[in-house]
């Protein structure tokens, strides 16, 4: 199984994280709204150094570079996609062209550090997240702000319950647009659900459903914080869960921390990854950890299913997916009705109709990614 973003796109000429920016206006207020959640005015980077990494087709760095940084470097290893980035700035001639580095990361040297450091959509699709971590970290200066994206087994269960359905309707020997092509209408009227998604479907279909890669296990904010913790303090995520109540003249001394802080809410919070449409109540710490191993554990057989396809795969999976509605059912009886109808169809023959129909499932759709900013010390 191909195990990476990079290896799978390079092996099948495609750079599938395109989106439709027609409304500019729509595109900044999306992105301005992000930064801001992340700790980051638009102005702050006017005249700074800025780098990103794996920026696919370059639409999130269109406006990046509209704010006029005094240096914007894109690192990406996949020539399709700097096809794409060259063609996007080429539509927009009024926007300078940052310079492109045909690299991997983990390739990537630099002798001057840059003030801001963006990695989207990465981290997830790689087997060695904590070594790319790292080296965004080298290339992050002090007292700069590094961005990265996790995601995680519990804001990208209800994708792993797509992808068993998706991947048992289609020959993994298929070309991928002749797979996607069979996907789609099994999911499109889920992704209908979603009122601000600007991403191709087939684009969606293939990187989630089909690329290998996307089922391998998955780094999550706390481990993200915990490799980064030697020389990086937390500064804030989107969502914008962190709330710190401390007065800031006691935030000093052994005090002086801000990553155990958001680790802590993260994991008091972490419920509320598994279903965008609802924000509910802390959680004890316990309790959520559990339901993190529970979507692991199904995660893990998803994975296992695919590279063997092996017989008897349905019931244990049932097992644990039963095992998930139960607890869930605890804090939002909604979400488990949704998780108990993907059950039905997961026990049931591979069905394209019967899983499009499913309207409680269908609109059930975790959190994503999670942005992450992290403020390099002194």
């Amino acid at each position: 199984m191909t195990a990476s973003h990079l290896a799978f796109y390079t092996a099948h000429g495609i750079s599938p994280v395109r989106q439709d920016i027609s409304d500019w206006e729509r595109h900044q207020q999306r992105r301005s709204a992000l930064y801001r959640q992340l700790g980051i005015l638009p102005s702050y980077l006017k005249g700074r150094s800025v780098l990103e990494v794996g920026p696919g087709s370059g639409h999130n760095a269109l406006y990046t570079a509209s704010l006029d940084p005094a240096r914007f470097v894109l690192v990406e290893g996949n020539t399709t996609g700097i096809g794409h980035i060259r063609a996007l700035f080429a539509d927009h001639p009024r926007i300078a062209v940052p310079e492109i580095v045909g690299s991997r990361i983990e390739d990537f040297r630099t002798a001057e550090p840059f003030d801001f450091v963006f990695c989207e959509g990465l981290l997830s699709g790689v087997p060695n997240p904590d070594a790319v971590l790292t080296r965004l970290a080298d290339c992050t200066a002090v007292g700069g702000l590094l961005v990265v994206t996790c995601v995680d087994h519990l804001s990208h269960f209800p994708e792993t319950l797509r992808r068993l359905l998706a991947q048992r309707i289609v020959d993994p020997a298929d070309p991928v647009e002749v797979q996607a092509a069979a996907i789609l209408p099994m999911v499109e009227p889920h992704l209908a659900t979603l009122g601000g998604m600007n991403r191709r479907r087939d684009d969606w279909v293939i990187d989630n459903l089909i690329h290998p890669g996307s089922i391998i296990p998955l780094i999550n904010l706390p481990e993200a914080i915990s490799v980064l913790a030697s020389r990086f303090d937390f500064m804030a995520s989107a969502p914008h869960f962190v709330t710190d109540w401390r007065w800031y003249k006691s935030i000093t001394g052994a005090d002086h921390e801000f990553n155990l802080p958001a680790i802590e809410q993260y994991w008091l919070n972490a419920h509320n990854l598994l279903d965008h449409r609802f924000t509910l109540p802390p959680r004890p710490v316990e309790a959520n950890q559990r339901l993190y191993d529970l979507c692991t554990r199904a995660r893990a057989l998803v994975e296992s299913y695919e590279t063997t396809r092996r017989d008897g795969f349905i019931a244990e999976f049932v097992e644990v997916l039963d095992d998930i509605v139960a607890d869930v059912r605890e804090f939002s009886h909604p979400t488990a009705e949704a998780l108990a109808e993907a059950a039905g169809l997961v026990r049931a023959a591979p069905d394209i109709g019967a899983t499009a129909a499913a309207a409680r499932f269908g609109a059930l759709f975790g959190r994503g990614q999670q942005y992450l900013s992290l403020s390099r010390r002194r």
